[in-house]
């Protein structure tokens, strides 16, 4: 039984495809973005996320405002009646990488005079 140089080849080039076509790249995810607040009377919050590109933002009620700063930081400004819970849903491109991102609380302001609060007590979470 003698097999055809072609067959062979064939045979060689499928075995490759299909052992190079194990999904190995980068898939996209989300990180929920969840805040804590010490009083149910913030009216804005100014966060910073950093540590990798963010694809875009989803409120999760609230609305929100977005900046780019060079690199991998986002500033997020989330007005309304704010109080404990999640604020947004940040897609990222690598779902390997959730764990270089970090947020924080820059500002609150409280609601209706938009004086600046003491961060004491306010914190921001990022999970997966």
């Amino acid at each position: 039984m003698s097999r055809s140089p072609s067959m062979v080849l064939i045979c060689l080039v499928s075995l490759v495809l299909i052992g190079c076509s194990n999904s190995t790249g980068p898939t996209a995810g989300s990180l929920e973005m969840t805040f804590s607040a010490q009083q149910a009377n913030e009216g804005a919050v100014l966060l910073v996320v950093s540590g990798g590109p963010v694809d875009s933002v989803e409120s999760l009620g609230y609305p929100i405002y977005s900046a780019r700063l060079g690199g991998d930081t986002l500033k997020l400004i989330v007005t309304g009646q704010l109080s404990s819970g999640p604020l947004a849903r940040l897609h990222i491109p690598d779902s390997r990488r959730a764990s270089t991102y970090n947020a924080q609380v820059a500002q609150v302001a409280t609601s209706g005079t938009y004086v600046l609060k003491d961060l004491a007590g306010y914190a921001v979470s990022l999970e997966q």
